[in-house]
């Protein structure tokens, strides 16, 4: 009897452990799809920014300045005005 008894307690913690196995399989896979849903936004923001800048750099009255302050840029010409690099492929 008190084998049978065992056994029991075994399977209910066999299956509560599957349950919670389930579970934060579940909450990973939510959190992984929320992940890519922003990236997904993420990346469109990006487009629309990339359009602006371009906007931006057509519509703009450029007053070129040597750029100082930034040494990791590629370019050293700035606009005062909308800030952009002179070489639009910078920007």
């Amino acid at each position: 009897m008190k084998l049978i008894y065992n056994i029991i307690i075994i399977n209910k913690c066999i299956n509560n452990m599957n349950e919670l196995t389930l579970e934060l399989s579940n909450q990973i896979n939510i959190k992984r799809s929320n992940i890519h849903e922003k990236q997904k936004e993420i990346d469109t923001l990006n487009q629309e920014i990339a359009q602006l800048k371009k906007k931006l750099f057509n519509s703009c009255t450029h007053e070129w300045t040597i750029d100082t302050d930034d040494r990791s840029c590629r370019s050293t010409w700035i606009c005062k005005h909308c800030k952009l690099y002179r070489n639009p492929s910078y920007n």
